[in-house]
């Protein structure tokens, strides 16, 4: 009887410490997926409204973690910066709704921005696992990365459509376009450098380069940071992104244009009285001047024209000897000496005027040095994904350089039948078995 008591004792001994065990396991497994799915709002600038399903609103402040499934709104001339799991960062813009989703633990991690509005630039430091996921999803694309530098904008074009805009900086980002039906259109793969813009119907221009001058001053100064930081993006430098700050401060800050103020001095009454009649003195004699200098003008050559008969015969005067000189000033061309007899040898037109001024103006406006020859781009080929006979995906690629395979696969099972350490030298048709 005590031998069955004492096992009945071992064997509840055992069951509490597997118990225990189980327990002190699961604490371990929580605790590790909350420290590492974590998201810190480490900068805010202005305001940001973060909406939890849990409690409602809540003004966002530094060091604050939020929680997958939260909704946050930027301000007006605002901004914020979040940090997941110490290695990847995100900028949001002024203006800017989006909701975030972050699940699973550093094996297979799934991070989800659902952009509604404005604008938001990422920074993904470590390349993720095979099993992690990160996503930026707009209402018509999605976009894939694995560790890259990419900034996805939502813009409304004139026609009131929603289009989205994305700019990679570093990496590569798969973009596939939703058609309009729900469903997915062909992957594009945008190489560092590029641009893409998916339109409100799911159609998609290729990639082209990044048009940096168009990029807003909040993006701006977020590649600043990301270049000081030690980061290289193709196709800009720091310096030329501060050149960019700078003209783009300039502009903001250039005063609008207003009339001179003008200084006006009292006078006495007396003085007033008195400059007035000075005034009226003034242009009273100029009128006479004038008038008289215009009689004795007409009577000189009236007389020239009857005694013309018996002087001797002269050579006829000029239209520069008929009319009164005017002194200028010294450098000026004058009306008169804009005209001429044409067998002097000058440049005049049909009317008889001197073109030599407006032919020298145009030399002036010649360039010293002709433009650069802007050096060709690299030759680009057409790497196509078929999968049962259709186009699954296309990637263009340098010359030289290798293909990678889609994020997305097109079935459970099965290949892609070709080595991806192969060069590419021409446009190439990949198949899936």
């Amino acid at each position: 009887m005590q031998k069955q008591i004492a096992d009945k004792k071992i064997i509840i001994g055992i069951c509490a410490a597997v118990a225990v065990i189980a327990a002190a396991v699961i604490v371990l497994l929580v605790n590790k997926e909350e420290a590492f799915r974590s998201i810190l709002v480490y900068e805010v600038e202005g305001t940001a409204v973060i909406e939890r399903e849990s409690v409602g609103s809540m003004n966002a402040a530094e060091n604050l973690y939020l929680e997958s499934g939260d909704r946050v709104s930027i301000g007006q001339d605002s901004s914020m910066r979040m940090k997941l799991d110490d290695d990847k960062y995100v900028m949001a813009e002024a203006d800017t709704i989006f909701s975030i989703e972050a699940k699973g633990t550093d094996v297979n991690s799934k991070t989800k921005i659902c952009l509604e509005q404005g604008a938001i630039t990422n920074e993904i430091q470590n390349p993720l696992s095979k099993d992690s996921q990160y996503e930026t999803s707009t209402p018509n694309s999605v976009m894939a990365v694995r560790g890259t530098i990419y900034r996805a904008e939502i813009f409304t074009d004139e026609n009131g459509n929603q289009n989205t805009k994305m700019c990679c900086f570093q990496g590569k980002v798969e973009v596939m376009p939703i058609l309009p039906d729900g469903t997915y259109g062909e992957e594009v793969l945008v190489p560092a450098g590029s641009e893409l813009v998916v339109y409100g119907d799911g159609t998609a221009d290729s990639p082209r380069d990044i048009v940096y001058e168009e990029l807003p001053m909040q993006a701006l100064q977020t590649l600043k940071k990301l270049l000081e930081s030690g980061q290289s993006m193709e196709g800009v430098t720091l310096e030329y992104v501060e050149e960019l700050i700078n003209k783009e401060a300039d502009i903001s800050e250039e005063p609008e244009e207003s009339e001179p103020e003008q200084t006006v001095q009292l006078e006495p009454e007396e003085n007033l009285k008195q400059s007035d009649a000075d005034a009226d003195t003034d242009v009273t004699d100029a009128a006479k001047n004038t008038s008289a200098k215009t009689d004795k003008d007409t009577k000189k050559n009236s007389g020239t024209t009857q005694t013309a008969e018996n002087q001797p015969e002269q050579k006829p005067q000029t239209q520069e000897e008929a009319q009164p000189k005017v002194s200028e000033p010294t450098g000026s061309v004058s009306s008169d000496s804009a005209q001429g007899d044409s067998s002097q040898g000058e440049n005049t037109d049909d009317s008889g005027n001197n073109n030599e001024q407006d032919y020298d103006k145009s030399d002036n406006n010649k360039p010293d040095n002709e433009e650069p020859v802007t050096p060709p781009k690299a030759v680009t080929y057409t790497v196509t994904f078929e999968y049962d006979g259709k186009t699954f995906a296309t990637q263009e690629v340098k010359r030289g350089e290798t293909v990678s395979a889609p994020l997305l696969a097109p079935a459970a099972s099965g290949g892609w039948d070709f080595k991806f350490e192969t060069k590419i030298e021409a446009d190439t048709t990949i198949q899936w078995k």
